[in-house]
């Protein structure tokens, strides 16, 4: 069902680490209220960075396709926004990925 709503991958990774696998069907409503209060205080904590010495773009993550060009946000989820090196953007290096990051999150925050 997250799949549905929500960027593929993301979802998995969402139901990768909570164990939540199966049908709707086979969830109890308070298992299904266990996922929504998961979903809704879920937080990003990075571990750390290398800094600039070491940036680069990475392949892979958010499907672009199913995030709005102009806002940045997930189009079955309008407010839900992903930026920057999560979202599966490619660029050359020198400055190309910086840039990204900071115009897509300039156009989420904008929106937001």
């Amino acid at each position: 069902y997250l799949a549905q709503h929500l960027p593929k991958r993301f979802a998995q990774a969402l139901n990768d680490v909570h164990g939540w696998a199966g049908p709707l069907q086979g969830y109890k409503n308070s298992d299904i209220e266990q996922v929504a209060r998961a979903l809704d205080q879920w937080t990003i904590k990075p571990a750390g960075t290398e800094g600039y010495r070491t940036a680069e773009v990475t392949l892979g993550g958010v499907d672009t396709r199913q995030l709005s060009s102009k806002t940045m946000a997930v189009l079955d989820k309008p407010d839900l926004y992903f930026i920057g090196e999560v979202v599966d953007v490619t660029g050359h290096l020198g400055g190309h990925n910086f840039q990204w990051a900071w115009a897509s999150g300039v156009a989420a925050g904008s929106d937001a």
